[in-house]
Parts: C-alpha cells; sequence; structure tokens
C-alpha cells in the first residue's frame, strides 16, 4: 500500500496501523463510526492477543474466510486504526497478520477497504462546537 492518502498506514509483523488526523473529538468519532461497521457486519468483541485482553470490531468467523479485526483508539487529535485478520474458527485464532502482504490477499484487502474508508469518514467529522463560558450579562 502507498502511503500518498492524508494520513499515515504502517505494518509491523501482525497488524496493520493507520494514523489518521482529526478534528472531532473522540467521542463524536466514536458515535459516528461505530454504526459504520456495524452496518458493514462487524460486532464489538473482547480479544485477547498477547496476552493483551482489548475490546475490538471483529467480522467473520473464520469458516469460509479469515476474521477481520479493527480495533479504533482516540487520541487528541488523531484517530489510530489498528487492523488485522485471523485465520481460525470462530474464537480460536492462529496468529494475527497484517493487512500487506500475498496470503490470505482476498479478506485482507476487503478489510483494508473498510479501514481507509473508516479513515476517510473520521477525516470529514467536524469539531462539535464547544460550549459558550463566558458569563452573560445580566439584564
Amino acid at each position: 500500500m502507498q502511503n500518498n492518502q492524508p494520513f499515515v498506514i504502517t505494518h509491523d509483523k501482525s497488524r496493520t496501523y493507520v494514523q489518521v488526523p482529526v478534528v472531532a473529538d473522540p467521542n463524536t468519532l466514536n458515535t459516528a463510526l461505530s454504526p459504520l461497521l456495524s452496518k458493514e457486519g462487524y460486532s464489538l468483541t473482547s480479544y485477547t492477543g498477547a496476552g493483551v485482553n482489548e475490546i475490538v470490531w471483529k467480522k467473520g468467523t473464520g469458516m469460509a474466510s479469515a476474521m477481520k479485526y479493527i480495533k479504533l483508539e482516540f487520541r487528541p487529535n488523531m484517530l489510530i486504526i489498528s487492523a488485522w485478520i485471523c485465520p481460525g474458527m470462530f474464537s480460536l485464532t492462529i496468529c494475527e497478520l497484517p493487512l500487506d502482504g500475498f496470503y490470505a490477499a482476498v479478506p485482507k484487502k476487503a478489510c483494508m477497504s473498510t479501514v481507509q474508508w473508516l479513515a476517510r469518514t473520521a477525516q470529514t467529522i467536524p469539531p462539535q462546537p464547544q460550549p459558550n463560558t463566558v458569563p452573560q450579562p445580566q439584564q
């Protein structure tokens, strides 16, 4: 994948990471992106990988295709999307694989497409107006 998008894509040995500059606050982003993932067939689940328990979005059972995972992390002015696939069945996973490379190319491409769509969508969400905290004159 090339990094010519307005966000940065990197891969390590087990996951793909997308750093997305955003202007919306974390609650607004989560409220906007969660229904989109649900509509795509992802559901929130508890996932334990490398001894760490995480709440992630999961799609698939591994029966017809590798399971796809997406994790959203919110930081000030930045959304970090981590994504990977896992061969296996149900909650039994063999390993985590990043979304680059040839092995399991079809599920990787489908998951990467969803990740890029989320990143582009997150960048279009405007900041929420801040409440006016300046005291108003008494009438």
